[in-house]
């Protein structure tokens, strides 16, 4: 059984493999204050949860050092495996960016994510919402080309109801219609649909570029944009979770 984490800015996913299948899959707040000992206690409850054995095995993506370092700790103490930990080299890619080490981990394990996924001109784009939302462009069998970083959805609500006096914050939910008739319509037309045509615009972008193109959407919000972005080949939330098993199989 393989015990991967994706260690992201905003919040960590667990996820329990059994051979190929996914059995348990847990969301927890990333806390950068939680120490080793914490998080083992955390690890030992979530297993009893679901009634789950002891990982064989653990590889871990991050992209917060200090909760790496504790996380790892903890999964070695508590399960005594090794906990590895990826970055541009074990992931059997060929960056071809100017700095291969300053790719984000989680974007790298996506490209690997998006690889098992047919695509007629073999070629990717990987959308993945998180506290910053990436593009990124992968080529078969085993290429990173690089991509785009803006700012998440979620994040930039939090921003602009955090820097103004009236406007609340909302949940991010499509609206009724574009032109909004109150503040909560006009912020959900503005934060949602405005979104999408951000995604979309820039998929637009990366195709003229680069050429046709599978498009693999991820995170929280790919779910809420999928009706929204004719653009989604495929949403797969699990896609990170995925690309570390690839790995860790590829890696024996």
């Amino acid at each position: 059984m393989l015990l991967a984490v994706d260690i992201g800015n905003t919040s960590t996913a667990l996820g329990v493999f059994a051979g190929e299948e996914l059995v348990a899959h847990f969301r927890i707040h990333t806390d950068r204050m939680r120490m080793e000992s914490e998080y083992r206690v955390l690890l030992k409850n979530l297993f009893a949860l679901e009634g789950l054995p002891p990982p064989t095995a653990a590889l871990l993506s991050s992209v917060v050092p200090p909760v790496e370092r504790e996380m790892k700790r903890a999964i070695e103490k508590l399960f005594g495996v090794k906990a590895r930990v990826v970055d541009a080299e074990s992931t059997g890619l060929e960056v071809l960016i100017e700095n291969p080490k300053e790719a984000g981990a989680d974007r790298l394990v996506n490209a690997v994510g998006a690889l098992a996924y047919p695509s007629p001109t073999g070629r990717y784009i990987v959308v993945d919402f998180g506290t910053a939302t990436t593009f990124d462009l992968v080529e078969a069998p085993g290429r990173y080309l690089g991509g785009a970083i803006t700012i998440g959805p979620q994040t930039a609500a939090d921003a602009l109801a955090a820097r103004t006096a009236k406007l609340p914050r909302i949940d991010l939910v499509p609206p009724k219609g574009v032109v909004g008739k109150n503040t909560l319509e006009a912020l959900r037309s503005g934060l949602v649909l405005g979104y999408a045509a951000l995604v979309e615009g820039m998929v637009r972008r990366f195709k003229e570029e680069a050429g046709e193109a599978l498009v693999i959407a991820t995170g929280g919000f790919a779910e809420t944009l999928k009706d929204l972005c004719p653009s989604f080949d495929v949403v797969d939330e699990d896609l990170t979770l995925k690309g570390l098993l690839r790995i860790h199989r590829a890696q024996g």
